[in-house]
């Protein structure tokens, strides 16, 4: 007689059967032989390291929020809104946020830089404080680590709201007037800025809103900065407005950013355009090797 088969098992003729109300007991109960590892696994977890995760996906799950808004990330508000009471841990859970979005996410949290002392008044204060210069500004926001190829409009196109035409719109707006104050060496008076603005036919509308409100939103996002000279009191004269890079400007679209913004206006790039281009964004040309120094000798 052929052997039987009985629940996926090879039963063997010269043992007797096994009795169906003790395997339905075995099934029932557990069997005995073998532990239960997700017990195991639960109690070799250690609490500590669990809470550190949830408050790092928190964070992630903040940070995510605050960007799409275009809300600086502030260190503040990291420990008022996900940390609480364990605001002590910030660089820990600040870490593990930081390796989630990297390898989850293709993201990373970056600090924005100080805002610079532009005004001469403000020069002169800072001066006469003894204080230290801050080191870091404390705010942070979410920036992009996939390589250039993973970044084209194709693959990771504007947002649709609210709508994808008009932040499209936005994005190529505030690049374009971060770049031209970049390449007037971070400041841009009010009157050229106007200028600039109506030879695009952008000096009262972008897209469907009025130009004053969407540089004072660039502004308030921190893409530009807007200085006030007023003259001294009792003395005439006029104000006079001036532009300047925000930090979030810098950190978001940085120099790469502006030169690929003029090379695609310009199109083909040339030696020409490469050269006045890092003479207006103030880059040092590279030395050729073999080129000669001031003495006439050669650098190698």
């Amino acid at each position: 007689m052929p052997p039987s088969r009985r629940r996926g098992r090879l039963a063997v003729n010269d043992e007797p059967e096994e009795d169906s109300t003790q395997l339905q007991q075995e099934n029932e109960n557990g069997s005995a032989e073998e532990p239960d590892t997700a017990d195991e696994a639960s109690e070799n977890e250690d609490p500590s390291h669990a809470a550190d995760e949830m408050l790092a996906k928190k964070l992630v799950r903040y940070a995510l929020s605050c960007e799409y808004s275009r809300t600086p990330i502030r260190r503040d508000g990291i420990k008022e809104r996900v940390l609480g009471s364990q605001g002590r841990a910030f660089r820990r859970i600040f870490a593990l946020a930081q390796k989630q979005l990297r390898t989850i996410w293709g993201m990373e949290l970056r600090e924005l830089p100080v805002r610079e002392k532009m005004l001469l008044q403000e020069k002169r204060q800072a001066m006469r404080s003894n204080a230290q210069p801050k080191t870091g500004s404390g705010a942070y926001i979410l920036t992009s680590i996939l390589p250039a190829a993973y970044r084209s409009a194709a693959i990771i196109p504007p947002s649709r709201i609210p709508t994808l035409e008009d932040e499209a719109t936005y994005l190529a707006f505030y690049t374009m007037v971060v770049s031209l104050i970049w390449l007037s060496a971070n400041e841009l008076s009010e009157p050229k800025l106007k200028r600039h603005l109506s030879r695009l036919n952008a000096d009262k509308n972008v897209g469907s809103e009025k130009t004053e409100l969407t540089l004072k939103r660039m502004e308030r996002q921190g893409y530009v900065v807007r200085k006030v000279d007023r003259p001294p009191v009792g003395h005439d004269g006029e104000e006079i407005v001036t532009w300047h890079l925000g930090p979030r400007g810098r950190e978001e679209i940085g120099l790469d950013g502006v030169m690929g913004f003029v090379r695609e206006v310009y199109g083909e790039p040339s030696e020409d355009l490469e050269r006045k281009l890092r003479s207006s964004l103030g880059i040092k040309q590279p030395r050729e090797e073999g080129a000669a120094d001031a003495d006439g000798d050669t650098i190698m």
